[in-house]
């Protein structure tokens, strides 16, 4: 490995993940110190779009907890090729050539957007569909008819890898969206990030996963993510809907589900899902490692559930794992669910990430 050039190196980590970096330094020679430099002084910028002008900024690396914002003067220091993501909050889509400067300052980075506003422009989209380093775009209110038709254009666009939304607005037309992107070949993660807690009025899991049914062929290594913004809340109303999509599933298969209480129904969870053994938890490696990286792994993780149905060729598979940890630890430490997990179904009822993947 020591006699791979240098320059490869350097482009491999250029477009190497946070988490994949944070695998390879572990390794020896030049390769190791290598990804080392480039795990150490990766680094996320983040700001927002207000009134046409920058708001609020940050500037922080991703394996130190204890930086503060920075001034502008420190961020204009940084080596730019150092700057691997950038994070812009949109409060006013309207003056989009803030954020073109924005994505300028740093080409290197890969762009990601949080929609702060209900309403869209053409221009906006216009400039995101010209992006050829966006990632991800965040929904965080219900858009109204005008922004959501733009969006579609967007989405069309093939130019989206992950769409993230809250539970409050997964309802009605705009779920269409996350419909569409999981058909698309360069989509991987739908993440349905829950800030504000509480029972939910919506049924976002349970409309993807019936999709799922109809559509299995085409989400086969789309994943979904179900988190909460902190720590100290759960992903209760989540797990809920895939508790009831998964016994409602095997009750249509002859297998007439108990849910006379809670322990009863983890008795039944367990019976429809099982542990995946080591060598199928390495063939999803093996084959899915590439849309993996673009998922949040975990702290603590569970191991490997899987859930099945169907025959032979047309078997069609839920890999589900789960956070069991409830406390935040540097990314050093970020794993991926395993055969070497927790296997403890009851914790799935008080955790802060769960991970399904289509397959």
């Amino acid at each position: 490995m020591d006699r791979v050039p240098i320059a490869f190196l350097e482009h491999l980590y250029a477009i190497s993940t946070i988490f994949g970096l944070s695998q390879a330094k572990e390794l020896s020679g030049q390769f190791g110190k290598l990804a080392r430099h480039t795990f150490e002084q990766w680094t996320c910028y983040v700001c927002s779009v207000q009134d046409g002008r920058v708001g609020s900024t940050s500037y922080r690396q991703f394996i130190r907890s204890d930086q503060e914002d920075v001034t502008p003067e420190e961020i204009a220091a940084v080596p730019k090729k150092f700057v691997r993501e950038i994070w812009i909050f949109v409060e006013d889509a309207e003056v989009e050539n803030v954020s073109r400067r924005l994505v300028r300052q740093f080409p290197h980075a890969e762009q990601s957007f949080v929609l702060d506003t209900s309403t869209i422009n053409k221009a906006w989209v216009d400039f995101a569909c010209s992006l050829n380093m966006l990632q991800r775009v965040m929904i965080k209110h219900k858009l109204d008819d005008d922004s959501l038709r733009l969006f579609q254009k967007l989405i069309t666009g093939r130019k989206l890898f992950a769409l993230v939304m809250p539970p409050e607005v997964c309802e009605g037309a705009i779920m269409e969206l996350p419909k569409s992107l999981l058909c698309q070949d360069q989509f991987t993660v739908l993440q349905i990030e829950d800030s504000i807690g509480g029972a939910w009025r919506t049924a976002p899991l349970q409309e993807v996963l019936e999709f799922w049914t109809e559509n299995s062929d085409r989400l086969r290594g789309k994943n979904l993510l179900i988190n909460v913004y902190s720590i100290d809340m759960n992903c209760k109303s989540g797990v809920k809907q895939l508790e009831k999509f998964l016994l409602n599933r095997a009750s249509a298969m002859g297998h007439p589900p108990g849910v006379a209480s809670r322990t009863r129904r983890c008795l039944t969870i367990q019976s429809v899902l099982k542990v995946c053994s080591k060598e199928e938890c390495d063939f999803i490696e093996r084959n899915y490692q590439h849309v993996r990286n673009y998922c949040q792994p975990f702290y603590k993780p569970s191991c490997v559930y899987k859930y099945e149905e169907g025959e032979e060729e047309e078997k069609r598979r839920l890999y589900i794992s789960f956070e069991c940890g409830k406390e935040i630890q540097p990314c050093e430490k970020w794993r991926r669910a395993s055969h070497e997990g927790h296997k403890d179904l009851s914790l799935m009822h008080n955790i802060s990430l769960l991970h399904i993947m289509f397959a």
